[in-house]
Parts: structure tokens; sequence; C-alpha cells
């Protein structure tokens, strides 16, 4: 929840006072301010004992990153997409199987990949580097943004991976292929998912 300008300046004139938490939170409280937002307004500030108090390191957003980490976090999704195709063909073949008519598509997703892969992993490279080099980028909100909707995107494949299992199973058409194809899509989505989930607490402890 964003601070407004107002609030944010009270709580600092107020802490600079000399006021406490409790007595500011009262307060605000008592003028109708949400107890989220005075939450908010105080968590803005650092509870070291320094006066003038110290602000918090804030989210930051700009149009770089927008680009890179929109490019990254597409290169994944769009090379995760096809890398799965390429072992649904795989497979399909093993099992003398050609389902949905696309086992000879195999040199156009490879092409995919050598192209998409190479350029993912160094633009990862890179990212990881300028963080350990400066930790702050982990507040880049858009970057944050993206991670969580690639956490939400991979959550929602894996359970409506396993309820299409559960649903074959009962109905009584769960094949090894289909048993092979869903480990596939839950095998890559649940490493992307982990990915991301480590990034994220790294982020937190950084």
């Amino acid at each position: 929840m964003a601070v407004s300008k107002e609030l944010s300046r009270f709580t600092r004139d107020a802490l600079v006072a000399g006021r406490s938490r409790e007595e500011i939170a009262q307060a605000l409280g008592a003028s109708g301010w949400s107890g989220p937002e005075v939450k908010d307004a105080l968590n803005a500030w650092s509870e070291t004992p320094f006066s003038p108090p110290i602000p918090k390191p804030q989210s930051t957003v700009s149009a770089r990153d927008f680009f890179f980490y929109t490019l990254t976090f597409g290169l994944m999704a769009f090379g995760a997409g096809f890398l799965i195709q390429i072992f649904f063909v795989l497979i399909e073949r093993m099992m003398g199987e050609d389902l949905y008519g696309y086992a000879g598509d195999l040199r156009s997703s490879i092409s995919v990949l050598i192209v998409v892969v190479p350029l993912f992993l160094w633009l990862t490279v890179r990212d990881q580097r300028a963080l350990a080099a400066d930790p702050a980028q982990y507040r880049s909100a858009i970057r944050r943004w993206l991670t969580y909707l690639a956490l939400l995107v991979t959550s929602v494949i894996l359970l409506a991976d396993l309820i299409v299992v559960i649903n074959a199973l009962l109905m009584g058409a769960l094949t090894l292929t289909f048993l092979l194809k869903a480990g596939i899509v839950a095998i890559v989505t649940g490493l992307i998912f982990g990915y991301y989930l480590g990034d994220i607490r790294k982020g937190d402890t950084a």
C-alpha cells in the first residue's frame, strides 16, 4: 500500500518530535487513518534510535527494469513451452505414437531453443552479477511483480497438471504416455517455480 506524502511527512515530524510509535498510531487512528495505512507509514521509518528518523529502502521502478525483466521472463516462458513440446515429441516417438501430429516438428522447436536459451542464460547471468554487485536491485518493483507472476502461473500449471492426472485416473484413461507427459510438465514447471521462489527468498534477505 502506497503511503501518502502528507501521512509520511506527519509521521516523520512526529518521530522527530520524540513521539512514540504507539502515540503516533493512536493519533492517526483517531483521525480516521486505517490500521494498514498507519502500519505502512510507521514501517517506512527505521526503528533505530537516531534523529532524524532514517527512511527504510523503498521499491524502485524504471523503464530499463521493465524492458530487461519482461524480456527475461518472456524468454523463460517461451523456451519452457518449446522444451516441453520437444519432450512430448520424444515421448510419442518412444511410445510409437503421434497423437497430435507434430512429431516431425522437432527441428523448429530446437531452432527456437538454440536462439532463446543462450539469450536467456546471458540475461540471467548478467542479472545475477548486477545483483551481487548491488543488492539494492532486488528492490525493483517490476522484478518482484514479474517474479511473483511467474510463481502464480507455475503454481496454476502444477495444480492443473495434478487435476488432469487425477481426472484421467478416475476415468480409466491414464496411459503411460499421458503419465510421462504430465511428469514432464510437472518437472519443467516445478524447476521454474523452485528457481523463482529461491530468488524471492534471496531478495528478502539481501
